[in-house]
């Protein structure tokens, strides 16, 4: 039977965050085998080490070897463990969300049920300043989703075979936003490529306004991050999933298409 590992990034001053998820690692009726967790943006803070050392079993602590960011930080992590472990499932999970006490255990059973695919996705709430905003769990994927917006595949409600994300070629160095609908996309497009949906909502993504994040609106990250995905998936887009990907960029984060076709032109001159 394949094990299970969880990956967790995290980066300085978000001590408390990383407490929290790490409790909810801690409190699965299923333990993982192994958790890695991989410091971003500098050095890991001795107290988290210290505290979260004392709650959890043997964690392995590492350091982003690329360039500051997301992506690379993921990066290191499914390296080391693939290194390591390579025929388990990956369990990813983002330092300031939560997993239910049976969400590894529901994801595994699924997986039995389903003859080990390449990938469960189980249901993601959405907490938005405590509250949450309902929606129902997903139980279908295709790539055109994905390149309009998020239908509910994130990085924490990933559970995927490690062969799998070692083919899809894991996460886009120095795409600063948008890593999860990058890498669906490749995942989908994959052949032979197997999901399997629980069905359930067993992880929580907790959103707080007051709190800078990438999802802000008109936050440069996002307009970087929008404009290396259209550069990167724009060959794939029909004119009316085009037209719906800059309605919704301007909906959701106050970045119309002028800006971020600019903001692109200014990347591709970079490259």
């Amino acid at each position: 039977m394949p094990g299970i590992r969880v990956l967790i990034t995290t980066v300085p001053g978000r001590t408390e965050l990383l407490r929290r998820a790490i409790a909810s690692v801690c409190a699965q009726t299923t333990a993982p085998n192994s958790v890695v967790i991989v410091c971003d943006c500098g050095l890991r803070s001795a107290d988290a080490v210290a505290t979260i050392d004392l709650v959890l079993k043997d964690p392995h602590w590492l350091e982003n070897q690329g360039p500051a960011g997301a992506a690379n930080a993921w990066n290191t992590g499914i390296d080391y463990i693939a290194q390591r472990w390579p025929g388990d499932y990956l369990a990813i999970l983002d330092d300031d969300d939560t997993w239910d006490p049976e969400h590894l255990a529901r994801c595994l059973s699924c997986a039995v049920q389903a003859d080990w695919p390449d990938l469960v996705i189980s249901g993601i709430r959405a907490w938005v300043d405590g509250i949450e905003q309902p929606r129902e769990p997903i139980r279908s994927v295709c790539v055109s989703d994905f390149l309009v917006g998020n239908p509910g595949w994130q990085g924490s409600n990933t559970f995927i075979r490690i062969t799998t994300l070692l083919r899809a070629g894991c996460f886009t160095p120095g795409l600063r936003s948008c890593n999860d609908r990058d890498l669906a996309i490749r995942v989908l497009s994959l052949d032979d490529f197997r999901p399997a949906f629980t069905a359930r909502h067993t992880v929580n993504w907790h959103h707080e306004r007051r709190r800078a994040c990438l999802s802000s609106v008109r936050s440069d990250g996002k307009l970087n991050g929008l404009a290396r995905f259209h550069q990167l998936h724009s060959w794939r887009m029909t004119p009316e999933i085009e037209v719906r990907f800059f309605t919704r960029a301007q909906d959701l984060f106050g970045l119309p298409r002028d800006l971020i076709l600019q903001r692109q032109k200014e990347l591709d001159h970079a490259l």
